[in-house]
């Protein structure tokens, strides 16, 4: 389940870097919840309980405001600015600040290599943003940190108060939740009549994004996190800029530069330590 769903993830972002020269990243990111919502009501239907309480759905709407609205808004409009390699290893600074968010609020325990691991990742993340903020457009890099950290703290608030709620329903509703904010974040903008007139290709494009690479591959993303700690499948995630650098080579001749390989090299390995970390338990008692 983690190979398909990091495979699918590393996909996404040459793919987003193509549908933004079509759409905007509003209008992508509301098809993308569209039909993220349509396949996972359709595909767990039968596990999917469609009446929820109002606390259970207040505390979805405020995982899909982190998870959902404002992760894939900033990662969109950050792809504007720079590569879909690029945006990827800063994406992924999200487990290092996952691990650090889950120490503070998870009380997971932690040891020497949890150190050791923030600190290389930080020195990753540094080499990257001093590199660009001399050279190029640092609202890029912004933008996708700012992603991460909303990834984040969706993801400790979903180990700390919704792990225990049906998962196919929580997967469901974070996206049914989302789409009729975006649609107002479009029309404030103006962007409306994009979305009442798509272009083929860019509906077949956000369907690529919004059914594998977000309704299948955010199930897959809760269900670990349900029954594992946020440290234990954080540690594995620096497998998707690797992998999305490979695909971004072989869909886009896009590639890193050597400083950008070296933040890659040091976030990884950051990552990785974050295994270090020992929770109070790997298995939940669910």
């Amino acid at each position: 389940m983690f190979i398909v769903m990091a495979s699918f993830w590393a996909l996404n972002y040459p793919l987003v870097k193509i549908a933004l020269a079509y759409e905007t990243p509003t209008v992508l990111l509301f098809f993308r919840v569209f039909f993220a919502s349509a396949f996972s009501l359709i595909l767990f239907w039968n596990k999917i309980e469609l009446r929820i309480s109002k606390k259970t759905a207040l505390k979805v709407f405020v995982l899909s405001l982190f998870n959902v609205i404002l992760f894939m808004e900033l990662w969109f409009y950050s792809e504007n600015f720079m590569s879909a390699p690029l945006t990827s290893v800063i994406i992924y600074t999200y487990p290092i600040i996952s691990t650090i968010l889950s120490i503070s609020f998870l009380q997971e325990k932690v040891r020497s290599s949890i150190i050791i691991g923030i600190v290389m990742g930080f020195a990753g993340m540094i080499i990257v943003f001093s590199y660009h903020f001399g050279v190029n457009s640092i609202y890029g890099p912004v933008l996708a940190m700012l992603g991460a950290v909303s990834w984040s703290v969706g993801t400790v608030f979903f180990k700390k108060f919704i792990t225990f709620e049906n998962k196919e329903t929580v997967n469901l509703y974070q996206f049914v939740f989302a789409l009729p904010i975006t649609l107002v974040i479009a029309v404030l903008s103006g962007e409306a009549g994009e979305i009442a007139r798509p272009s083929l290709y860019s509906l077949f494009l956000a369907a690529m994004i919004g059914i594998p690479g977000t309704a299948f591959a955010y199930y897959a993303f809760l269900h670990l996190n349900r029954d594992y700690s946020v440290a234990r499948i954080s540690s594995l995630l620096f497998v998707v800029p690797a992998v999305s650098v490979l695909f971004s080579f072989l869909m886009l001749n896009q590639l890193l530069n050597l400083v950008e390989i070296a933040g890659l090299i040091l976030i990884s390995i950051g990552t990785f330590f974050s295994s270090g970390i020992v929770s109070k338990g790997l298995k939940s008692s669910v």
